[in-house]
């Protein structure tokens, strides 16, 4: 081979940056790359290179070398080394869940994570008879979907889980403000918003209705006042119903947000539709949903383009879109309380 003689005043220096491998140098051996050499004298002038015939120079390009940075993939290509990985993690948690004994925990984290965001219910899909129904609490809380306040809704609400069973109805952000009816054969159907998310992530639960929506389906009381119980045969249907007493959609800014907007960020949500909402833009900037609401976060842009005469523009799962002007959204710092008793919002800028 090359004999490489070191000369006097030559520094070796080997890089830490990372090298780019194009696609096609995705399986490589691991040999590593020697060093580089920073000369501290005048360098000679390099030799000419050989010369090359054609029939090389094409034999070269069909066989191109390996980066020697590059180690060897189960999988060609970076695309697939990806998914493999992606396999691989996926697998090993399931193992770990069944190690410590949560068997039914392991199919379901493996179920979820498997759950395509595209597979959305629309109007009309239901669940087979075994969905987990529980009573939630004496009213709803500010979290989980925040629905805006100063609006006339449907009385009863519930929590959606996200057990397989459920199928294309395990919670999503796009179900929040939906109307979903529970029908439990030892009560009576009931149809209530989805205002919250219930033990997320946990792949185990169903829905919890509020006390009033748990009485309103007649599923049980008990001695001392409050609902007890749990059903594992109840169905439950994505209606085509609205949130609200009246049709008209309407759009507000999420409640603990109003303080903070400015025209470089904003977050905006559209409601009162029955079909799941997919996407939004505003000012023709895409928004990411907002934590487990059905609100989509803007910004900061870098740019003051949120303004009140900027277009909001939202894409729901049959294709269609509505466009409001963002002054026309509602600006209540209030979230929507359903329960009993509970005839106006809470609040965000009012210190109790």
């Amino acid at each position: 081979g090359e004999r490489v003689v070191r000369q006097a005043g030559t520094l070796l220096v080997r890089s830490c940056l990372p090298r780019r491998i194009a696609p096609d140098y995705a399986a490589a051996s691991c040999t590593p790359r020697p060093p580089r050499r920073l000369s501290l004298t005048e360098p000679a002038a390099p030799s000419p290179p050989p010369p090359r015939d054609a029939p090389s120079l094409a034999a070269r390009a069909a066989d191109p070398p390996r980066p020697r940075t590059a180690c060897l993939l189960p999988l060609a290509g970076t695309a697939a080394a990806i998914e493999e990985a992606a396999r691989r993690v996926l697998a090993d948690m399931k193992l770990l869940l069944l190690i410590v004994g949560c068997p039914t925990t392991a199919l379901a984290f493996a179920g979820g994570l498997l759950m395509e965001e595209s597979e959305l219910a629309m109007p009309g899909y239901a669940t087979d008879t075994d969905i987990q129904t529980t009573p939630w609490a004496e009213s709803s809380d500010v979290g989980g979907c925040s629905l805006p306040g100063g609006f006339p809704y449907k009385p009863y609400a519930l929590a959606l889980g996200d057990m397989p069973a459920l199928g294309k109805l395990v919670f999503k952000n796009n179900y929040c403000g939906l109307v979903l009816e529970v029908d439990c054969p030892q009560g009576k159907p009931v149809k209530a918003v989805v205002a919250s998310v219930k033990d997320h992530y946990s792949y185990a639960t169903g829905t919890d209705l509020v006390w009033d929506a748990w009485d309103a389906a007649e599923l049980g009381d008990g001695g001392d006042g409050n609902p007890q119980g749990e059903y594992t045969n109840c169905k439950v249907t994505l209606t085509d119903e609205h949130l609200l007493t009246t049709v008209d959609p309407v759009c507000a800014q999420r409640p603990d947000s109003i303080s903070g907007a400015s025209n470089y960020y904003r977050s905006v949500g559209m409601f009162n539709n029955p079909v799941p909402v997919v996407s939004a833009t505003l000012a023709g900037i895409a928004g990411k949903f907002s934590g487990d609401s059905a609100y989509f976060d803007f910004g900061p842009t870098g740019q003051p383009v949120l303004k009140m005469d900027a277009d909001f523009t939202v894409t729901y799962a049959d294709g269609s879109t509505i466009t409001k002007k963002l002054g026309d959204c509602g600006s209540s710092s209030s979230v929507h309380i359903f329960g009993l008793g509970h005839n106006v919002g809470f609040d965000f800028n009012v210190v109790e």
